[in-house]
């Protein structure tokens, strides 16, 4: 029977335990500002030597972070001096971005050499930035084992479970005896360094349950293994979004969770690290799209970082020509009335404001599945009473500055009041309205709600201010 292994999480206490060893080792190192520079100082100098006296015992997590740290020149001589010692396990801990520029400074052989000592998940992470032919090329050099795997994992669709899996676990049959069970353990060669649940399947390899190995230790020897399991277990479709697995594992109170192919096989698992993961880089990827931006940006380069923004910077110029139109159409109530361009984008920013803070709260509730079909028109109406409060509220302020301000345009008061309750109301319905169509459009909402929530509140606020001003004052 064929096996199948996974490096499963460490416990918590052991990943707190490790990550205060790494702490405590870059501290007693001086992984600060001042060893930064001196590391830089010593590359501008071509002193090599000195070089790897300084990196010398920086464990994995440290030289991502020292790598991270310096410009893109520094990290090439960098990662040149230290060659073929640097440790493999540092490159899933890179940025993305630092990761590519690393690697495009390495030869494909290099490459080969480190994908061949990662698990295959982390080599997938690596390659699947790559352009095809350098893929196929780098593929076709590892391992057989590990090539299959890579090969299989980058079949099905990114950002899906089958893209984050990992195809190293322990497995058993469920009708083995614990004593079977714990002769297989002692004398296999290939188990992973660190695993610490064991996954039962069928004699179809469907899977059945699991049993954590404290469990399995604890066990009578003739128990068998079925007696034992955890038999309440919800196997995710391969290729089940990744967004919907951090959802399930965030529901379930999951530390891993067995991935099946289309005839229900157990093919691979995922683990809460590999989760982690998934959530940092959706809502990174979230915050960073509702102000037209994208992660990475820190380690780019100028030109880069102008090219990824300037299309949303032109989508902004043309909804921002929208509002300037309709400020244009009032060009003859704004001569007569000058105090009126002094007023209105009063309106227009207090309903883009409003409308940011529902659509953050929305946008961030799809993403976590908070937000619901059994609960969005419930949440509709909240938006819309909290408009609605709002504008009440802001409208009676600003009447009543405006007094103070132009006590001789009474009705100016009257105006901006209602134009503040009409605009604060309408910008809380779109800030919720927005991201539900485009979801159900099937389009990122942190994308695109901000240019049409900017289009809407603002034309909105000007309109509805200028309006009402040439309805009650001409």
């Amino acid at each position: 029977m064929s096996k199948r292994f996974k490096r499963d999480l460490l416990p918590k206490s052991k990943i707190i335990k490790k990550k205060k060893k790494n702490l405590e080792k870059h501290q007693t190192l001086g992984l600060g500002p001042k060893f930064i520079e001196s590391v830089s100082s010593a590359l501008r100098d071509g002193d090599t030597i000195h070089v790897r006296k300084l990196v010398e015992g920086l464990s994995e997590y440290g030289l991502a972070n020292l790598i991270e740290a310096l410009n893109h020149s520094e990290r090439t001589k960098l990662v040149k001096i230290l060659g073929d010692k640097i440790n493999p396990d540092v490159f899933p801990e890179l940025n993305d971005v630092v990761q590519e520029q690393v690697l495009e400074s390495l030869q494909e052989k290099q490459i080969v050499k480190i994908a061949n000592e990662l698990d295959s998940d982390e080599v997938v992470e690596i390659l699947e930035h790559m352009d095809e032919d350098e893929q196929k090329s780098i593929i076709k050099k590892l391992d057989p084992e590990l090539q299959y795997q890579v090969q299989s994992s980058l079949s099905y669709p990114e950002d899906s479970a089958g893209r984050i899996m990992s195809r190293e676990f322990v497995s058993m049959p469920d009708w083995w005896t614990v004593k079977e069970a714990k002769a297989f353990l002692l004398k296999n060669e290939e188990l992973p360094e660190d695993f610490y649940e064991i996954f039962l399947t069928d004699e179809k390899f469907h899977p059945t349950g699991q049993i954590a190995l404290d469990k399995l230790l604890r066990a009578k020897p003739s128990e068998k293994l079925f007696d034992i399991m955890d038999g309440e277990i919800v196997p995710i479709d391969v290729l089940t979004d990744q967004e919907e697995v951090a959802h399930m594992f965030r529901e379930y109170g999951w530390r891993s969770a067995m991935v099946v192919d289309n005839k229900e096989h157990l093919i691979g698992v995922i683990t809460i690290n590999d989760v982690v993961d998934v959530i940092h880089e959706e809502v990174s990827e979230d915050i960073m799209h509702l102000s037209g931006t994208e992660e990475g940006d820190v380690y780019k380069s100028v030109f880069s970082i102008f090219r990824s923004r300037v299309a949303w910077l032109i989508t902004n110029l043309f909804a921002t020509i929208i509002a300037a139109s309709v400020v244009k159409g009032f060009q003859d109530i704004i001569a007569q009335v000058s105090i009126l361009a002094v007023l209105m984008p009063i309106v227009a920013s207090m309903g883009g404001t409003t409308g940011n803070q529902t659509l953050a709260v929305v946008v961030r509730a799809l993403a976590t599945k908070e937000l619901t079909s059994a609960n969005t028109l419930r949440m509709i109406l909240k938006e819309f009473l909290v408009g609605l409060n709002n504008g009440i509220l802001f409208a009676v302020l600003i009447a009543l500055i405006t007094h103070f301000w132009f006590p001789e345009y009474k009705v100016i008061s009257l105006i901006i009041g209602i134009a503040m309750l009409i605009n604060l109301t309408i910008a809380s319905l779109a800030g919720i309205l927005i991201p539900l169509a485009l979801n159900r459009l099937k389009v990122d909402p942190a994308v695109s709600s901000g240019v049409f929530l900017i289009a809407i509140t603002d034309s909105g606020g000007f309109f509805t201010f200028l309006g009402l001003a040439k309805l009650f004052l001409l």
